[in-house]
């Protein structure tokens, strides 16, 4: 004899509730998890850019010559222009060869602005003109998500995170 066990199952009751819990835990996490995704996004910008300014000091005390990291909208040249927000290349001071270049970043609108079209290292890795300073910023900034790449007379780049203009 087999016996009847009721129905299996959940009540309409029971699934109404589990959706609107699921749905209260997920306003919370989206929006930490979107900011999450933007500082991400801001930090690799700015580590894109540090890593060329490290190339081009490695490679001015390797060569023993002047190396320019500079703002390039096409990735030949430099434009000439302190919004770093279309791309930079690093290429050597004396006759322009590109070492290497970085576009325009895809996934994210960023704006990178400069107070010089240019940082020059010298054949030793100190910085030719100044301490330039460049600003990394993505639209729909918010909080410290900004970041100042600083480079200091002897060539030594600093990073640190300040509020979004």
């Amino acid at each position: 004899m087999v016996k009847d066990k009721g129905q299996k199952g959940f009540t309409l009751m029971e699934l109404l509730f589990t959706i609107a819990v699921a749905a209260i835990i997920l306003s919370f996490g989206v929006p930490g998890f979107m900011s999450f995704i933007d500082n991400n996004r801001a930090v690799t910008h700015t580590n894109d850019l540090v890593t060329a300014l490290n190339l081009a000091r490695s490679e001015a005390t390797r060569r023993g010559s002047a190396v320019l990291v500079c703002s390039s909208s096409d990735g030949v040249e430099c434009s000439g222009i302190n919004d770093w927000s279309d791309g930079w290349v690093v290429q050597l001071a004396a006759d322009g060869e590109v070492l290497r270049s970085w576009p325009k970043r895809s996934g994210g609108a960023g704006v990178v602005t400069a107070d010089a079209a240019q940082v020059q290292f010298r054949a030793r890795g100190s910085v030719a003109g100044g301490t330039p300073q460049i600003g990394v910023q993505l639209e729909g900034c918010s909080g410290q998500q900004r970041r100042i790449v600083a480079v200091n007379g002897a060539g030594r780049i600093s990073v640190s995170r300040v509020d979004c203009l």
